[in-house]
């Protein structure tokens, strides 16, 4: 049986890549934070990345799963503040390419659902299932959906934890698009404005 794969595209086609998916090595989410909020204003793209309650549409995943075949040199990082996440975006354009935690030993990426490509709402239902948690709400906009949970359940950290055991064990940080030997592909700007 063949493995999904996510085409991945930013807004011009400079940066292409894809994205390896099964169900035991991915969450799909919609995060209501400050800083997910604060990052797309800062890429200005609130209109397109965020919903109408300010969330971001995720997919969190590991980086060995996440190939970027086009446009490596148009590859930039910014962080919020000097102890942020890295979050990754597309110099052409400014879209959104993942956020990872500043270690590359960790196996973690967020990538944002605006940086994939389907060919219908009907094939990215398939590839990605439902959204299973919605969380931060306590951060959102408007009246909350009545699943969004305010921070995060436990549920969802419990499966973190494995997750994220999982991904040590087989070590799934690698390869990563993001770092190379162990450092940035490209230098994190902190409190860029664009």
């Amino acid at each position: 049986m063949t493995t999904p794969c996510v085409l991945l595209a930013c807004q011009c086609g400079s940066v292409e890549g894809q994205l390896t998916l099964d169900d035991t090595t991915r969450f799909h989410l919609v995060c209501y934070c400050c800083d997910c909020q604060a990052y797309a204003q800062q890429l200005q793209q609130a209109d397109t990345l965020l919903d109408e309650h300010g969330g971001t549409e995720l997919v969190q995943t590991y980086p060995a799963n996440m190939q970027i075949t086009q446009g490596h040199q148009h590859i930039a990082c910014m962080q919020l503040s000097e102890k942020g996440i890295y979050r990754w975006y597309t110099r052409c354009c400014h879209t959104p390419i993942g956020n990872t935690v500043r270690s590359a030993k960790l196996p973690f990426v967020g990538i944002p659902v605006a940086f994939m490509r389907f060919e219908s709402a009907t094939q990215k239902k398939q590839l990605l299932g439902p959204i299973a948690f919605k969380v931060f709400a306590k951060y959102g906009q408007g009246q909350m959906p009545e699943e969004a949970y305010a921070k995060v359940p436990f549920v969802f950290l419990r499966q973190t934890v494995g997750f994220l055991l999982n991904g040590f064990w087989f070590n799934k940080h690698r390869p990563s698009p993001f770092f190379r030997d162990g450092s940035p592909v490209s230098t994190p700007q902190v409190g860029k404005t664009l």
